[in-house]
C-alpha cells in the first residue's frame, strides 16, 4: 500500500479538506499520576461516581464539553519512564525495550533510541513544516528531547528533565520552586503560551507537548487553593475547628495535630489538581483567543494511574490491574463531535499512528508499530472502525521492584500473568472493571487462547524475560558493593598512614553506608523474586 502514490495522495487531499486547507495542529498535555477518577470529569457520562467528590477540574469539563471523553484508554505501563518512551515512538513497551523505571536490562543492552522514530520526527518527515515543542517532565533514557525532533524544549537546566525539576527549580543546587508556581504548573503555561503566540504569527502547524509534574510527589499546591480545600474537607468531616495549613515539611510540623493530617494532605492533593486544571486552563483560552482551536487536537491524558484510590478500578500506579493503567483521556478537536464518549479500547501508543493519519502524512511509517489510528473513533465515536491489530494490548512488566505482572486486553477480556508465579487470571472487564471475578478456571480455552497469543507477541519483539531482569539487577547490585568493598579495604589500609585522616575516615564512612544499603537492596530484590502476592 505504500509503494502506491495514488493512495498517499487521496488521502493527503481528504485530510487538507477535512481541516479547511491546513496541516492540522496537536496539543498533548499529559499529566503526571493521575488517576481514572481523579478528576471531576467521569469518563463514563452515565456514571458520576466516576468523577471525583471532592476535586474541582472545571477546565478539562469545558474540554470534554466540546470534545470526546474515553471509557477504555490505556497508557502502556503503570509507571512514568516506560509510558513516556512508549507514547514517542508508537510501540508497547516489550517492543520499544523500555519496560519499567531503571530498567537494567535495557541499560545491559544499551538500547538506541535514536534509532526509533519520535512523534516530532514523525510529523517534520510530513514535509508539512511542523514546528514540534516539549515543556516539563521528559523521559530519563531519552535524555535531552532536541535529540529526537523537537524544536523547542525548556531543558534549561544541568540535566535533561525528570521529576527532580518538579520539586526544585535547579535540582542540581536544590534551587525551591517558588511558591506561587507549585509543581511548575504556571511557569508550563507561561512556557506554552509564548510557543502558541509565536505559532500565532509564523502561521506554522505545530505539535506541543506539555508534560506536567503535577501530579507526582511531593504534592504543592498554592497556599489560597489549600485553604478552598481545607475549609471543605472540614465542612464535609464535621470538623469545626479550622484545619491548620502545615505540611510535615514546614519547620513547624509538629505543631499539626495528628488526627488532621490526612484531611490536610486530601486538601493538598485536590488543591494541587485544580491548580494544574487552571494551568490548562490558561493555555487552553489562549488557544481560542489566538484562533488556533479550530484547527488543533488537543489530547488530554496521563502517563499512568494514580497513588491515591482509583475505585471502583483495583490498584493504582505500579500495579498492573486496571487502576494502574486505565487513564483519563479526553480529545478535542475538528471534526470530533462534542460531548462524545468512545468505549472501545485505545492505548497511547496509537498516538504517532493517529497524528500521522490526521496530518496527512505520506511518508512511511515504520512496519514494526503498535498503534493504529484513531481517526475512525475521533469522527464517528462507537461506529468508527479502528484497523485490526495483530495482538491485541500488551503491558509487560518485569520490574524487579514490585509486583511483577505481564497484562494482556483482547476485545472485552483482560489476562494477567504474575511472573514469579506463573498464576494466571482472567477478567471481563467491559462487565467486570473492578476485576472482581476471576474467570481463568471457567474459561480454560479463553485463557489458553489468550496466552498463546501473548507469547507469540512477547517472543516476536524479543521482550524481557523476568528471570533476565532479576539476574541483571542482581549482577549490577553485586558489582556495585564489589566496588565499595574494595574503597573500604583501601581505606582502612590507608588509616594511620597519614597525618590527616579526615578524608580516609569520610570515604570509609561513606562506602560503608553504601553498602549496608545495597546488601539491603539485594536483600529485597530476593524476596520480590520469591513472592506471589498480587496486591
Amino acid at each position: 500500500m505504500r509503494n502506491n502514490p495514488i493512495i498517499p495522495l487521496a488521502l493527503t487531499l481528504a485530510s487538507l479538506c477535512s481541516y479547511g486547507g491546513n496541516a492540522p495542529n496537536f496539543l498533548l498535555i499529559y499529566a503526571d499520576d493521575l488517576g481514572y477518577t481523579q478528576t471531576s470529569v467521569p469518563m463514563m457520562k452515565g456514571r458520576p461516581e466516576l468523577g471525583h467528590s471532592l476535586h474541582q477540574t472545571p477546565n478539562l469539563e469545558k474540554l470534554a464539553a466540546r470534545g470526546m471523553r474515553f471509557s477504555n484508554a490505556y497508557c502502556p505501563s503503570p509507571v512514568c519512564t516506560p509510558s513516556r518512551a512508549s507514547i514517542q515512538f508508537g510501540m508497547t513497551t516489550a517492543r520499544v525495550g523500555c519496560i519499567s523505571i531503571h530498567d537494567v536490562v535495557m541499560n545491559k543492552r544499551q538500547v538506541d533510541f535514536k534509532k526509533k522514530l519520535s512523534l516530532a520526527e514523525m510529523l517534520k518527515e510530513s514535509g508539512k513544516g511542523y514546528v514540534s515543542g516539549f515543556f516539563g517532565k521528559g523521559c530519563t533514557p531519552l535524555g535531552w528531547f532536541k535529540d529526537h525532533g523537537y524544536d523547542v524544549t525548556d531543558f534549561i537546566h544541568k540535566h535533561p528533565n525528570g521529576n527532580g525539576h518538579g520539586d526544585w527549580w535547579e535540582p542540581a543546587e536544590k534551587t525551591p520552586i517558588p511558591l506561587d508556581d507549585p509543581k511548575r504548573v504556571f511557569s508550563l503555561a507561561k512556557s506554552s503560551n509564548a510557543f502558541l503566540e509565536k505559532r500565532a504569527k509564523d502561521k506554522k502547524p505545530f505539535f506541543l507537548t506539555i508534560s506536567h509534574y503535577a501530579l507526582h510527589v511531593r504534592n504543592m499546591s498554592l497556599k489560597s487553593t489549600r485553604r478552598k480545600y481545607l475549609d471543605i474537607v472540614a465542612e464535609r468531616e464535621g470538623i469545626e475547628e479550622k484545619i491548620p495549613d502545615i505540611s510535615k515539611f514546614d519547620d513547624n510540623a509538629a505543631e499539626m495535630p495528628e488526627k488532621l493530617r490526612n484531611h490536610w494532605e486530601r486538601a493538598n492533593y485536590a488543591a494541587m489538581m485544580e491548580n494544574m486544571d487552571t494551568s490548562i486552563g490558561m493555555v487552553l483560552d489562549r488557544l481560542e483567543e489566538l484562533g488556533l482551536q479550530k484547527n488543533t487536537f488537543v489530547i488530554f491524558s496521563s502517563d499512568n494511574g494514580g497513588g491515591a484510590s482509583n475505585k471502583p478500578l483495583q490498584g493504582g500506579k505500579a500495579r498492573m490491574w486496571e487502576g494502574g493503567i486505565r487513564v483519563p483521556m479526553i480529545v478535542a478537536g475538528p471534526n470530533v463531535p462534542s460531548n462524545s464518549q468512545c468505549d472501545k479500547p485505545v492505548a497511547q501508543w496509537d498516538y504517532l499512528s493517529t497524528m500521522h493519519d490526521l496530518s496527512g502524512s505520506s511518508a512511511p511509517l515504520p512496519e514494526n508499530l503498535d498503534g493504529v489510528s484513531l481517526r475512525p473513533v475521533l469522527e464517528k465515536g462507537n461506529k468508527g472502525k479502528l484497523a485490526k491489530r495483530d495482538t491485541g494490548f500488551v503491558f509487560h512488566f518485569p520490574a524487579f521492584y514490585t509486583i511483577p505482572i505481564t497484562s494482556y486486553r483482547a476485545g472485552d477480556y483482560k489476562l494477567m500473568r504474575h511472573l514469579n508465579s506463573g498464576e494466571i487470571k482472567l477478567f471481563n472487564v467491559a462487565k467486570d472493571m473492578g476485576e472482581t471475578k476471576d474467570l481463568a478456571e471457567s474459561m480454560p480455552e479463553k485463557r489458553k487462547a489468550m496466552v498463546r497469543k501473548l507469547d507469540a507477541y512477547l517472543k516476536k519483539v524479543g521482550a524481557w524475560t523476568m528471570e533476565e531482569v532479576y539476574q541483571t539487577r542482581l549482577e549490577e547490585l553485586d558489582r556495585w558493593i564489589s566496588e565499595n568493598e574494595k574503597v573500604a579495604e583501601d581505606c582502612k589500609e590507608g588509616l594511620g598512614k597519614s597525618p590527616d585522616d579526615r578524608d580516609l575516615q569520610s570515604r570509609l564512612k561513606k562506602a560503608e553506608d553504601s553498602l549496608e544499603r545495597l546488601e539491603e537492596t539485594r536483600s529485597q530484590v530476593l524476596a520480590n523474586r520469591s513472592s506471589s502476592n498480587w496486591l
